[in-house]
């Protein structure tokens, strides 16, 4: 596992492009793109925590339906959860900075998550 993790953490690359906002990446594959922070944290603090809850989460075959949606305010904050565990938190300023709803950012980010994590978990190195 230890090894595992080593090298999902090797193949997470964070990238911010002018400030605007961070992408998360893994195995240089798109995951979510964060273009705001969140109560104390800034837009790069917010993707780190993502990416190590991530390398956490990768360890073993994931599917869809364990990556799901829970509505925590009404059309004011949504979170996401893989396996259970937090995974990030959908704000007013997530999807303002996306220029949509705050429901319509945290389906957008639901799916893409859905459609690659479960791609590149457990994946062996190549």
């Amino acid at each position: 596992m230890k090894i595992l993790t080593s090298f999902l953490g090797a193949l997470l690359l964070l990238t911010a492009f002018a400030q605007n906002y961070v992408d998360i990446s893994i195995g240089g594959k798109f995951i979510l793109r964060i273009r705001a922070g969140h109560a104390n944290l800034s837009m790069e603090q917010r993707a780190q925590i993502v990416q190590d809850r991530l390398v956490e989460l990768l360890g073993e075959r994931l599917t869809a339906e364990m990556i799901t949606l829970k509505e925590v305010r009404k059309d004011q904050q949504y979170e996401i959860y893989v396996r259970g565990r937090l995974l990030i938190t959908v704000t007013p300023a997530d999807a303002q900075a996306a220029r949509m709803s705050v429901k319509q950012q945290a389906e957008h980010w639901l799916k893409q998550l859905q459609r690659t994590l479960p791609e590149v978990s457990a994946r062996p190195p190549q």
